[in-house]
């Protein structure tokens, strides 16, 4: 795309050249101190807090820092450009950047991948794989903020990439960028505008929008905001916006700078100190770093005289800046992998760990960024850097793909046996566990699902996302399974501890003709009254639901919640409500709750020893952390309760992590969809002892398994 005649961005490039930070030959050429220096600052926070150095608890703003830097630079890069030859190259700016990032980021993800392979569990290394994918092509932040919603990847180690959707929130910023300012040159031509101030008014419209929704966003789901690019745009544009003011900033006078420079440096630092991870991020509270980042970056297009540009400038700062994106890649990925080969590692050695991401980025820089970046034959023609960066990011996306594949797949169709491998008698009624539990206990073997692949052992519904998420209270009536036109209903009501029944109720709704309909929202109870507000506007609204469209036939209730004074009346009142309406309520009994650690990662790291990962059968560890409260509320509705948990925790001093060959717990304590299977006669034959449905109970045998 060409400008028309005349349409210059600026008649001093000479000076305004020398106020921005281009580099030449091996970043030789002009030089600008200050902002190597703040690249150091920016780095050294984020390398202090992920080591967990506790003085700094705000050393997060270290990106954001990043953010301004890189949108002063590009901006700058693309303008010069324009004002030159009154034209942008695409190919030229994307085979650039391929160049400048690529030989670094693609040698620290094929690291990761193969030392991730060996050091990290199995689903962590199915995330490490998909991660791989996502990072190389600059989409892992999108695929982290679905993470970090995702009530079924608490387990989930934070990934050995996470750092990298910074670079994928720049990336996609600087796929639209040019195009933008392309589109502002074609319209300064049509209209006969001034390109210069046609485009700052357009990126200050998105810089503002960026900025409002952040703010919003961050209140709403604070989870989500922090990878998004919607809600960082806003921060690479303020350098963005920076980069159009250099001709006047470098009239600015001396003491002005002084003041800019000192006031950002000041922001930046108190950032880093002050403020911490409770703290909403981005929202409006990053304005403390950008701002800072931008006025220090504003003072030094005047003079590099100032008292921070020294101070940013001295040559410590300078080298740590110039190899700032390579410690930055080696960094995180190194201190997670130690932590995974030894979890009780220390601050002290995380600093060592930060030392040698130091090492690393300075081999990096000279033995694989530079020769790459300014290599003859690849600077020669912009295919050539563009086919470089096509080749680069096939490899990492292949290396992705083998660590995802290596990892085993889960059969949803696999025979199990479970429970009902701890029948005494199957021809018995009522069944009773077996007295040698041991025999059907194994310590070894395998299991069904493989370990590596527990946390995916889930209900169908996930899938048709039919748990409703933290935040929203509306009900969804789309969520119907067994037989849609089926003369009965059963409901089920409460959280992911109810959900994960499912296998077992549609099982039984097949053999009834039952339709079956879900009421799930992901931690929150079925309840009138809640200290989660949108836990209790949701019960809400399903009782409201009932009343107007009608109630249930059977109402399945449960939830892993502890019992507490406004939780138990609130669902106590919801549960009645529901019995008045009609329907048969039927209260089951929380599922055993294991310690601290994954059960299903101990599994796969004593293949030889399960008996390992057993954990005590008092307190909790049988009943659950829900039971007390549904017994409470079962009691007080005269409804009836049903506690499976002598199927799943059998008599006896530990609760055992594969029962048959079966492994028993996914997610925190959550069964596996493939225990659950195994538990359908149990389940069964309860609903049939209290005449809810068709089949008498002796007529359900353990070959009743989905």
């Amino acid at each position: 795309m060409t400008a028309g005649p005349g349409d210059t961005l600026t008649t001093e490039e000479t000076k305004e050249s020398a106020a921005g930070a281009q580099h030449g030959a091996k970043g030789k050429k002009q030089l600008r101190g200050d902002i190597e220096g703040l690249r150091a600052v920016a780095v050294g926070t984020v390398l202090l807090y992920h080591v967990g150095i506790p003085f700094m608890p705000g050393g997060f703003v270290g990106v954001d820092v990043f953010f301004v830097i890189s949108g002063f630079l590009i901006t700058s890069l693309l303008l010069r450009e324009a004002s030159k030859s009154g034209r942008i190259s695409i190919a030229d700016f994307y085979a650039r950047r391929a160049r400048r990032l690529l030989p670094a980021a693609s040698v620290v993800l094929v690291f990761t991948a193969v030392v991730g392979w060996f050091v990290l569990s199995g689903q962590d290394r199915a995330n490490l794989g998909s991660d791989v994918i996502a990072a190389t092509f600059y989409v892992i932040n999108w695929a982290l903020a679905y993470r970090s919603v995702d009530y079924l990847a608490e387990d989930a180690a934070p990934s050995a990439l996470q750092h990298y959707w910074s670079l994928s929130v720049e990336e996609q910023f600087y796929v639209v960028w040019p195009l933008v300012i392309i589109l502002g040159l074609f319209l300064a031509r049509r209209t006969r505008a001034r390109p210069k101030p046609l485009l700052f008014g357009l990126l200050s419209l998105i810089a503002l929008a960026s900025l409002v929704y952040s703010v919003l966003h961050t209140e709403s789901d604070p989870a989500t905001a922090y990878f998004y690019t919607t809600t960082r745009v806003w921060e690479l544009a303020i350098g963005a916006l920076l980069a159009f003011l250099v001709l006047r900033l470098t009239a600015l006078p001396r003491i002005a700078a002084e003041a800019l420079a000192g006031i950002g440096l000041v922001l930046i630092v108190c950032s880093a100190f002050f403020l911490s991870s409770g703290t909403p991020w981005p929202s409006g509270w990053a304005l403390l770093p950008t701002v800072g980042a931008a006025l220090v970056i504003a003072g030094g297009c005047a003079t590099q005289s100032t008292v921070a540009a020294r101070l940013l400038s001295v040559g410590p700062m300078v080298w740590i800046g110039g190899i700032s994106y390579a410690i930055y890649l080696w960094h995180w990925p190194l201190i997670i992998l130690t932590k995974a080969a030894w979890p009780e590692v220390r601050i002290r050695h995380l600093a060592v760990v930060g030392i040698l991401s130091i090492v690393l980025a300075w081999l990096t820089k000279h033995l694989v960024e530079d020769p790459v970046r300014f290599h003859p034959g690849l600077s020669a023609k912009a295919s050539r850097g563009l086919l470089f960066g096509a080749a680069s990011m096939l490899v990492t996306a292949l290396v992705g793909g083998a660590v995802w594949a290596s990892v085993p797949k889960l059969d949803e169709a696999a025979p199990v046996d479970g429970a009902t491998s701890l029948v005494a008698s199957p021809d018995a009624d009522p069944w009773e566990v077996r007295q040698d539990v041991g025999a059907v206990t194994p310590t070894s073997g395998e299991v069904t699902p493989d370990p590596a692949v527990a946390p995916e052992d889930v209900p169908a519904y996930y899938d048709d996302e039919c748990q409703i998420q933290p935040g929203d209270s509306e009900v969804d009536t789309t969520c119907v399974y067994g037989d849609p036109e089926g003369e009965r209903t059963i409901a089920l009501l409460g959280d992911s501890k109810m959900g994960q029944w499912f296998p077992a109720v549609v099982a039984i709704a097949e053999q009834e003709g039952w339709r079956v309909e879900l009421y799930l929202k992901s931690a929150c109870t079925f309840t009138h009254d809640s200290k989660e507000a949108d836990c209790a506007e949701f019960g809400r609204n399903v009782s409201a639901h009932f009343a107007g469209e009608g109630a249930p036939d059977i109402a399945l209730v449960s939830q892993g919640a502890p019992n507490g004074k406004t939780l138990r009346e609130g669902s106590t009142a919801a549960v009645n409500e529901l019995q008045d309406q009609g329907a048969d309520v039927v209260v089951l009994a929380d599922s055993p709750r294991p310690g601290s650690e994954p059960v299903y990662t101990c599994v796969e790291e004593n293949p030889e020893d399960f008996s390992r990962c057993a954990f005590p059968a008092k307190d909790e560890g049988r009943d659950g952390t829900g039971t007390p409260l549904l017994r409470d509320v079962a009691e007080a509705t005269d409804a009836p309760f049903v506690d499976l948990n002598q199927w799943i925790c059998p008599p006896g001093e530990q609760c055992p992590p594969v029962i048959g060959t079966t492994l028993v717990y996914r997610q925190g304590s959550h069964l596996t969809a493939s225990y659950v299977r195994s538990l359908t006669p149990m389940l069964y034959r309860s609903l049939a002892r209290l005449d809810l449905t068709e089949r008498d109970s002796s007529q359900i045998t353990v070959d009743d398994v989905p």
